[in-house]
């Protein structure tokens, strides 16, 4: 066998192994799709694989990954699936902006970037930085899904994290510091962001609350803000199994949100700003999906106004 086909044959083993169609038939796949690509190309992205995640900051795209990650989407996603756009996908067309949504499956970031994709909005793609849980390198399939775009490894919330994600209260905030920096930087370099604001995947699909650490990402300088629901993960990559299933995916992007008028109105309040984005999601969403952002009343009545306000003064 050729060095090129040894290549495609592990490519093929690791998605068999991963719950995708046999290694006959992924390989045919692969090959096909792949066959403009070098064998120079082949050999960066499993030098890739084997180094990505291994330290934090910043982790640029691999353009292989991206194709084999549409491939797989290709695959699995459905007939059904859909994008809708409220104007956040067109703000991202004119401008950077920082998409904020709710999260449901690791290969989230994924989907978007396919949905995006085959709704002709590459030039969103290829400028896309996603920010990622030390779990999303944990194992090789994860890691090649995250070389679809740029990533940033981050640390988990301590309220969050679990497993081999949990570590020091003081060398999470020392870590968050470097996650900022390097966000600040990928925004100045004019590029995208994109953020699950709850900290983790839901168990249950419905929203968790944001957290407040979020309104730290869309200011100094503040950012244009587009909230974004996706809901149809949980069914193509379930949070306890982790194999592909066929099942329709969505996402529906919001209305670009200037981060300015939201701190002005909120007066600094991160908390208040953290809810607001909550809602800004949930409304994206079904029912079923919004969770903790689901009503009017509470606790989180002077946010649902907020989040009200700001998207009405456009």
């Amino acid at each position: 066998m050729s060095e090129r086909g040894a290549l495609i044959d592990r490519l093929a083993k690791l998605f068999a192994e991963w719950g995708g169609p046999s290694i006959e038939d992924v390989h045919g796949l692969l090959d096909g799709a792949l066959t403009d690509v070098s064998d120079a190309e082949l050999g960066e992205l499993f030098v890739r694989l084997e180094t990505t995640g291994s330290d934090w900051g910043y982790h640029a795209p691999d353009p292989v990954a991206r194709r084999i990650s549409r491939l797989v989407h290709r695959i699995f996603a459905g007939e059904g699936s859909t994008l809708l756009d409220d104007g956040g996908a067109a703000a991202a067309r004119r401008g950077p902006v920082v998409l904020l949504g709710n999260h449901l499956s690791f290969i989230d970031a994924n989907t978007v970037d396919h949905l995006l994709s085959t709704h002709g909005l590459d030039d969103v793609t290829r400028s896309l930085t996603v920010l990622a849980g030390p779990k999303v390198y944990s194992e090789p399939v994860r890691r090649l899904a995250s070389l679809c775009f740029g990533t940033i490894k981050m640390p988990q919330s301590t309220s969050r994290a679990s497993g081999e994600a949990v570590l020091s209260r003081r060398e999470t905030l020392r870590l968050a510091a470097l996650t900022l920096d390097a966000t600040r930087e990928r925004r100045a370099r004019g590029g995208h962001v994109l953020i699950f604001s709850e900290g983790t995947r839901s168990r249950s699909a419905s929203m968790q609350r944001v957290l407040a650490a979020i309104a730290r990402y869309v200011e100094e300088p503040f950012a244009t803000i587009v909230p974004f629901g996706l809901h149809g993960t949980e069914a193509l990559v379930p949070i306890d199994d982790e194999r592909p299933h066929h099942a329709d995916v969505h996402v529906r992007f919001g209305a670009p949100i200037d981060a300015r008028a939201l701190f002005d109105r909120a007066r600094n309040r991160r908390g208040a700003i953290a809810d607001a984005i909550g809602f800004l999601t949930a409304d994206l969403l079904p029912p079923a999906y919004r969770g903790i952002y689901g009503g009017r009343n509470g606790d989180l009545a002077a946010a649902r106004e907020l989040a009200d306000a700001v998207r009405a003064a456009g």
